[in-house]
């Protein structure tokens, strides 16, 4: 008898404890916020290789924010370096750019959100091209980005 409830007693345990648990399904990724940004493979005239990099880009209606000369909105095409949403953040994070030897600005977009640029051109290709540069350089500043002003 005794015999028969150890076994028991085992049986019950294996059959308990080796149950599987329920697993929680794996959450599904949630899709990005679709804000104009597109991927484009950077092409470098020149011989200027990138080596299969990509360049985000973003089109957004932008001014020069307050206290920036004001023909820096003037261009089409901005290489971003940071964005703030507080004003004072991206005054201290321009202040850092002009001591590596850039020529910062502060854009303003109809958000609110104040991004730091620190070249502007008309032609596109000029830009990527510098993008290219800046982010080959400067691996810090690897994820910069390539604003199109609205016309």
């Amino acid at each position: 008898m005794k015999v028969l409830n150890i076994v028991l007693v085992i049986i019950v345990f294996f059959a308990v404890g080796c149950k599987t648990q329920k697993i929680a399904p794996k959450p599904k990724p949630v899709p990005a916020k679709s804000e104009n940004i597109s991927s484009e493979t950077v092409v470098k005239p020149g011989g200027y290789s990138s080596k299969g990099s990509t360049a985000n880009s973003k089109e957004e209606r932008i001014s020069a924010a307050k206290g920036e000369a004001s023909d820096l909105g003037s261009k089409r095409f901005y290489i971003i370096v940071g964005s703030f949403g507080v004003y004072e953040n991206a005054q201290k994070f321009k202040k850092q750019l002009i001591a590596e030897d850039f020529l910062p600005g502060i854009l303003v977009n109809e958000a609110g959100l104040y991004r730091v640029c620190v070249n502007s051109y008309d032609e596109e290709d000029a830009a990527r091209t510098k993008l290219g540069e800046i982010r080959q350089k400067f691996p810090k500043y690897g994820d910069s980005w390539l604003l199109i002003k609205k016309q």
